[in-house]
């Protein structure tokens, strides 16, 4: 029998991978390698933020045997003095932050006053998350960041912030007002990412704007839909960005000629991402995307008719948030895709049709998660028509048993199920 202490570093991570941070602290005295292993430098770096607030006070006391790199702060009014205890001993775990998230609830509007007086350096700060409000009561609060790449900002009074980041590649925007569009101005040029969500029906443009660099691109409109009087504007917009390889769109509602438009606008996509909250999503004008590998589908209805993109791997019909469920049409069109090997169905509903399908061997990896009522004969129907599947992930589907799950696995015996039983949903 091979002995725990002889496995790599590697294996021992993939082991710990399922473990929270308190459960790892509390391994952690084990041994020094185990200590290594489960606090390393790369694990914090992903998974651990160092969260301070003025209603919890540090303990002055408290030596710390490792610096934390990802810290959140959140002032409030009635804790501020309390706070600023809090940051002067930053400086044992944490004296240059490369994460950094600010939520300022303070009604004394301090977030200046704290910038400008942290008892840390912001020189390190790679990505920063703003929230609450950015106003001051000194008017522009101007923060120069160099190596800030990653911006996400869902405050409020956005007028009062100003910030220098000339490498600043990755932005993230609630748009709550016209204020905040001039932060998409100043950064326009330089961005590779973005991300846009409108927080009201007003309609806050940005179809004007030109995104030479944009590489990836989700804008979430869905407290209104993309009607008439954008279209000519929209798709001109999107004829600009023929280098965008990812594309999420969420919307009320939109216009099929749009849909067509923007397909034939971005040829070079490898990933599509499409939620309509109303109406039905045509598919067909897909197939001209040549590159999409990878596409999710969320809406009342869904038709696949003539849906043939040729080096389509991956795809997700459906959506957990889609209450009624999503009707797909011409479910028989996936048996063409030849180079398709993940499907994932939340909450799909289909028609009687999907009885006489001929089975697929393209298929491997199937989810079906989110269905309010499974039936046992439903997903054997599916499964049937997929005999080459190796895995198979059922989640949160009430009813749905291990009773069940045991009748599927004698119809494959080699296909592997992972499931969790729900018996009810509150």
């Amino acid at each position: 029998m091979a002995c725990f202490e002889l496995l790599p570093n590697e294996i021992l991570e993939n082991i710990f991978q399922y473990m929270d941070f308190k459960n790892r602290r509390k391994l952690s005295p084990v041994c020094t390698r185990w200590n290594n292993v489960l606090l390393s430098d790369q694990y914090l770096r992903k998974n651990v933020i160092v969260h301070i607030e003025g209603c919890r006070l540090l303990d002055a006391k408290m030596t710390f045997s490792r610096t934390y790199p990802a810290l959140s702060l959140k002032l409030e009014s009635q804790f501020f003095n309390e706070m600023m205890k809090n940051l002067r001993l930053i400086n044992g775990f944490n004296p240059r932050p490369t994460f950094l998230r600010l939520d300022n609830r303070s009604s004394d509007q301090q977030l200046g006053w704290v910038l400008d007086n942290l008892f840390f350096s912001l020189e390190d700060v790679s990505e920063l998350h703003l929230s609450g409000t950015c106003k001051t009561d000194r008017g522009v609060c101007l923060v120069f960041l160099n190596n800030l790449k990653i911006l996400k900002l869902e405050a409020a009074h956005v007028e009062y912030f100003r910030v220098g980041a000339p490498n600043l590649t990755e932005l993230s925007l609630l748009v709550r007002s016209e204020e905040h569009m001039d932060i998409l101005h100043q950064f326009a040029e330089q961005l590779i990412k973005l991300t846009v969500v409108f927080d009201s029906k007003d309609g806050y443009y940005f179809y004007n704007l030109k995104f030479p660099r944009l590489i990836e691109l989700t804008v979430d409109r869905s407290l209104k839909g993309m009607i008439k009087s954008e279209q000519d504007i929209s798709i001109a917009f999107f004829r600009r960005l023929k280098q965008l390889t990812r594309l999420h769109l969420l919307v009320k509602f939109i216009d099929s000629y749009v849909m067509q438009e923007i397909y034939e606008s971005v040829p070079n996509l490898v990933e599509l991402k499409l939620e309509v909250c109303e109406g039905t999503i045509e598919l067909s004008n897909v197939s001209k995307l040549i590159h999409l590998e990878k596409m999710t589908i969320a809406a009342e209805k869904v038709n696949l008719l003539n849906t043939k993109p040729p080096n389509l791997k991956q795809l997700t019909l459906g959506s957990e948030t889609t209450g009624a469920g999503t009707f797909v049409y011409a479910f028989e069109n996936l048996m063409l895709l030849d180079n398709l090997r993940s499907l994932a169905l939340h909450n799909v509903k289909f028609y009687p049709e999907v009885l006489k399908l001929t089975p697929t061997y393209n298929v491997v990896t199937m989810s079906v998660t989110h269905y309010k009522r499974l039936l046992e004969n439903h997903l054997q129907i599916i499964v049937k028509r997929f005999p080459a599947l190796q895995r198979l992930k059922i989640v949160d589907c009430p009813g749905f048993t291990l009773r069940e799950v045991d009748k599927i696995r004698r119809m494959n015996p080699r296909m592997f199920i992972s499931f969790d039983e729900v018996r009810f949903r509150l």
